[in-house]
């Protein structure tokens, strides 16, 4: 079986070679240039390798301490609902609470959110929309 002679890039781009390079042309590598040019395209397949497995390792720490971050947070709010459960009805009506208030009030302590309830005296929208009257 007979090998096809390597050929540069240079050699096939060429504007001045016909299509498909020049068969006359010499290839100008010797062993050390191509031992070097192996080299040099293993050191960047290393660097890349190693500079991806960096970022991975970067993005699973971050994953992990968001992941731990959460649990902590959920453990300390869990910790303070059952200190409230815990409490009498006479101590939770001293904080202006009801039993059923315990879980929300210490969300919202944490979240800062604050639910808007319609007001008794409000007019209540219905939920069918349907404007058009039975004839």
């Amino acid at each position: 079986m007979m090998t096809q002679p390597i050929r540069t890039f240079e050699d096939l781009t060429s504007e001045t070679a016909p299509a498909g390079g020049n068969a006359n042309t010499k290839i100008g590598f010797t062993l050390d240039d191509r031992r070097l040019l192996e080299l040099r395209a293993r050191y960047a397949r290393a660097e890349w390798l190693a500079n991806a497995m960096g970022d991975v390792i970067l993005w699973a720490g971050r994953l992990y301490d968001r992941a731990v971050g959460g649990i902590k947070a959920d453990l300390k709010l869990r910790a303070a609902e059952a200190q409230l459960h815990r409490m009498s009805d006479r101590e939770l009506s001293d904080l202006g609470l009801c039993r059923a208030d315990i879980n929300f009030a210490v969300r919202e302590a944490a979240e800062g959110v604050t639910p808007q309830f319609e007001r008794a005296g409000e007019r209540v929208a219905a939920a069918n929309q349907n404007l058009r009257r039975a004839a």
